[in-house]
């Protein structure tokens, strides 16, 4: 069998973006629960979340200030921020890069009300990409595990961009057979905290 190398390039051009993709499935769960409030994305460097979400106010935590509404901080250990102040906290493409992923999870739990809805999506099978430090991969039932105690609204898998060149991303080698990496699967995890 031959393979069509365009086609496996390409593919995922079919679909909308992983960000678009990640908006999407954030408003499925949060549009029947929360119509406003406050938001927290945790890093937001490339594309900020909060013009998609515009009934919330929003805030990003990040490790430097770049506008007025970023909170300077650590989500690992973030006790300057109060805790149960969010309604809804999102994190794109950053648990890939936490050093300590199940402290994230606890500080994300301990700022987000009760009712509160975190959303979170990251790879489970991505070249490495150090920006500034890649240190884990993720599958569905890591992410739930994280988020221990909160109700799982879904948490799964997109295959979406599973077959696609991602060399450009990142200079480290090997480049394989088919030239370059295609084992590119995310994960994403949506949950509630539950109310008291």
């Amino acid at each position: 069998m031959e393979i069509d190398f365009d086609d496996i390039n390409t593919r995922h051009k079919q679909h909308p973006s992983r960000f678009k993709r990640a908006v999407k499935l954030a408003w499925k769960h949060v549009r029947p629960r929360i119509d406003g409030g406050k938001l927290l994305e945790i890093g937001a460097q490339h594309q900020p979340i909060g013009k998609y979400f515009p009934t919330f106010d929003y805030w990003s935590m990040d490790i430097r200030k770049t506008a007025d509404n970023v909170i300077v901080g650590d989500i690992t250990n973030c006790p300057e921020v109060e805790s149960e102040s969010f309604d809804l906290i999102v994190s794109l493409d950053v648990f890939e890069h936490l050093n300590r992923p199940w402290k994230a999870a606890e500080e994300i739990k301990r700022l987000l009300k009760p009712g509160g809805i975190v959303f979170v999506t990251t790879i489970f099978s991505w070249r490495y990409h150090p920006s500034p430090i890649d240190y884990y991969r993720y599958s569905p039932d890591a992410l739930e595990f994280l988020f221990e105690g909160m109700e799982t609204l879904e948490k799964g898998w997109d295959y979406t961009e599973r077959r696609r060149d991602n060399r450009k991303e990142t200079s480290v080698e090997p480049v394989d057979e088919l030239g370059g990496w295609r084992e590119n699967v995310r994960v994403n995890y949506v949950g509630q905290k539950p109310v008291k």
